[in-house]
């Protein structure tokens, strides 16, 4: 299964995500910039815990 990605786009001055599936990173770009050639602003990919759940931040100690 292909890892997950974040398209960062913004619009209206507003950030919005969308989630992808690609293979890579540049997979993500290249998507991200045929949809949404003027508004695409970054790619984060997303790792998902051995139950499918989204990581969570760690605490600060």
């Amino acid at each position: 299964m292909s890892p997950l990605y974040d398209l960062i786009l913004q619009r209206k001055e507003e950030l919005q995500t969308e989630t992808v599936q690609v293979a890579d990173a540049l997979q993500a770009w290249r998507l991200g910039r045929e949809r949404y050639p003027h508004c695409i602003r970054g790619v984060v990919r997303r790792d998902a815990g051995r139950d499918g759940s989204a990581a969570e931040p760690s605490k600060r100690r």
